[in-house]
Formats: C-alpha cells, sequence, structure tokens
C-alpha cells in the first residue's frame, strides 16, 4: 500500500471494505474487524484516523507492531495474513494500516465467533452461513497438520551500508520431514537468487547473504522496503510450499563518524505460508 492509496481510501470514509482507529489502544476491535473483512472481501484497518477521517497520530511505540501482530495470531483462527504498513506518510501525519485479504478458503474466527463485514458493521455469521462457508472449500487440516513447518531466526547482521551482510538460522519446527530445500533473502533491498539446502543438514548451516543498501530499492510485492524477508519453498505432496518470515529494517544516520546503521527488529508477523500452483494449476 503506498501513502497515495491510503489518503484516497481516508477520503472515501469508512466502507464494506475500510475502517478507522484512532490508536492502537483499540486493537481488539481493530482484530474483530480484520476477521470479519477476511469472511467477507478483504479489507483494510487505518491507526490514527479518527471516524470522520480527520488524521491524528497513532503512536506507534518501540514494540507497538509486534505486539499487534502476536495479538492477532492469539485472537484469529484459523491464522490469517495481514500486512502491517508503517510508517505511512500522509500530509502533516504519519500513520499505520493493516490489510487482510478474503480468507481463500472456509471461515476465520475471532476469539471462537464467525464474523463477516456488512456495510461499516461487523456481524456474527449465522450457522447457515457458517456451513456454506465450510461448503466453499475448508482446507484439510488433517494434511496441514503434516506440512512441515520451519523456525526462522535472525542471529546476525554486519558490515556498512555499501556491504550488510544478515545471517540466519533455520530448524524444522513440526511435520514431515523435507530432504531438501531452497532459500533466499528476499525485499526490496535485497535480491537474491534460490539457493540449496539439505534438510538433513539445518542446525549445521549457516544462511546468510551479501548486500549493498546504497542502491535503489526494486520492487516487492509482498515485502516492504522498510522490511527484510527470509523465504523457504520445498516440493511437498504435489506442490512447491513457501514459508516467508519478514523483518522490520530501519535506517539511521550517526554523525561521529558519519556512518550508516542498519536497525533490524523483531519479526512483524507470524510467517507467511502459501503455495506455488505447478503448471495449469491454481491456488486459493
Amino acid at each position: 500500500m503506498t501513502p497515495e492509496e491510503a489518503l484516497r481510501l481516508i477520503q472515501q470514509g469508512e466502507s464494506q471494505t475500510v475502517e478507522f482507529k484512532r490508536t492502537f489502544a483499540e486493537a481488539n476491535d481493530a482484530i474483530e474487524s480484520l476477521c470479519a473483512f477476511a469472511n467477507a472481501d478483504g479489507g483494510a484497518v487505518f491507526f490514527g484516523v479518527a471516524n470522520d477521517g480527520s488524521v491524528v497520530d497513532p503512536c506507534v511505540g518501540e514494540n507497538t507492531l509486534e505486539n499487534f501482530a502476536n495479538r492477532i495470531r492469539e485472537r484469529i483462527y484459523p491464522q490469517i495474513q495481514p500486512h502491517i504498513y508503517y510508517p505511512l506518510p500522509v500530509p502533516d501525519h504519519v500513520i499505520a494500516a493493516v490489510k487482510v485479504a478474503k480468507a481463500s478458503k472456509g471461515k476465520v474466527y475471532f476469539l471462537g465467533r464467525p464474523l463477516f463485514r456488512s456495510g461499516r458493521t461487523n456481524q456474527q455469521m449465522s450457522w447457515d452461513q457458517v456451513r456454506d462457508k465450510i461448503l466453499e472449500g475448508e482446507p484439510d487440516w488433517s494434511e496441514e497438520r503434516d506440512r512441515p513447518v520451519f523456525e526462522v531466526a535472525l542471529v546476525g547482521r554486519s558490515g556498512t551500508e555499501e556491504k550488510f551482510e544478515p545471517k540466519f538460522r533455520v530448524q524444522k519446527a513440526s511435520g514431515d520431514n523435507v530432504a531438501n530445500l531452497e532459500w533466499r533473502i528476499r525485499g526490496p533491498r535485497f535480491p537474491m537468487e534460490w539457493r540449496q539446502a539439505r534438510g538433513s543438514a539445518l542446525a549445521r548451516t549457516n544462511f546468510l547473504g551479501q548486500f549493498d543498501l546504497s542502491q535503489l530499492p526494486a520492487e516487492d510485492d509482498t515485502i516492504g522496503v522498510g522490511e527484510m524477508g527470509f523465504e523457504i519453498r520445498f516440493h511437498w505432496r504435489g506442490r512447491f510450499r513457501h514459508e516467508l518470515h519478514r523483518w522490520p529494517l530501519t535506517r539511521q544516520e550517526l554523525p561521529a563518524p558519519p556512518r550508516v546503521h542498519w536497525n533490524m527488529g523483531d519479526e512483524i508477523l507470524p510467517p507467511l505460508y502459501f503455495d506455488e500452483a505447478q503448471e495449469g494449476e491454481t491456488t486459493g
């Protein structure tokens, strides 16, 4: 989401796909709306915007976004994959936005309640509506239980702006064993081709890359300019399965001696899981 798109949506007002919150103190209501959006047409919650569309600052602290992402994970099941946009500069202010797509299969619950978006309000689904959502095609949870899942940790980064070297460690957390996998560091500032790794050697493998962050960033449809991603893919049950972890990245100029320092925070959101369709197929 660009600042221009954010400003356009704010000017249109709250709707079937847009909701405003002044601050993250309204996080619980915002997460309820994200659930309702996911069960309808998708949508975005803007933080730093009053109900009448006037813009204020949302007061984002050091751990605000991380705590909000954790609360999404705790309150919505099955997990959805929203994208957090911050900072979003608009005239005289900086705001945040959280955007979620329509749930591709089945339904999601907010603290056990199946909600959907109707106009500018969140409504609870009737059991007939819940049944209809199930019939649309809920995932096979017995299969997903066996899907390989990995834990990724950022264990180091060093160098100057012209020679930046992040390093990761990876271990399998659950699911079936994977003999081989591919990985890459990904993002607008992190161009990397896929590299190979053996599943049996993960504990003994350092995953690292070297990048020049003084170059202008490219575009990435999933990872923002202020983020760095670590992506894994592996072949399992007939498809390439992807797992994407993301970290915030901020640039700081230090005066004495003049130099640039890049700060890395904790993961922005729970990992993204998605599948790569084989030729002739589509995925939800």
